[in-house]
């Protein structure tokens, strides 16, 4: 029976061992969803102040944007009282066909976002498939000659200028 004693003791041990691990594996566990919880609590607060800051970055242009577009109702409707004498709209309509006809003879395409001292555009040669850009400073001197020089040169760069200057001497 004394061996039956120790075999008793030994179940003891190992069942309270058993039990232990079982205790120490159920903390671990618990433990591990706990910090599972706590890395998804601080990954949705992360994404929660960055939505916050997006809304309030976003408020302010909605803001922003109001206060501009009140800004230009305001302006709208102050040109709503605004007329064009029929003489500057005859003066206007002229000056549209001029245009029209200038750009289709001379293929001319002008960039009015260029400030008032500068030409600039480009011209276009269907011909030679090609758009040649340019950028005047007519207040450094150049002039209309230079621009109807990119013009032949761009459209037929082997044909001679047709002006008494330039013309051949036979």
């Amino acid at each position: 029976m004394v061996m039956d004693t120790k075999d008793q003791w030994f179940v003891n041990v190992v069942d309270q061992l058993d039990e232990f691990c079982k205790r120490v594996d159920e903390k671990i566990d618990k433990e591990q969803q706990q910090l599972k919880a706590s890395k998804k609590k601080t990954e949705l607060e992360t994404k929660l102040a960055q939505e916050m800051k997006l809304h309030n970055e976003l408020t302010d242009r909605l803001a922003e944007l109001s206060r501009r577009g009140s800004e230009l109702d305001r302006v709208c409707a102050s040109f709503e009282n605004v007329t064009i004498a029929e003489s500057d709209r005859n003066r206007l309509d002229n000056a549209k066909e001029t245009y029209q006809l200038a750009k289709e003879l001379t293929n001319i395409r002008l960039d009015f976002s260029a400030p008032s001292h500068i030409a600039k555009g480009y011209i276009k040669s269907e011909s030679r498939k090609l758009l040649q850009p340019f950028e005047l400073d007519m207040s450094s001197g150049a002039d209309s000659g230079a621009l109807w020089s990119l013009v032949q040169s761009t459209a037929a760069p082997g044909w001679p200028f047709t002006d008494k200057e330039n013309r051949p001497h036979n």
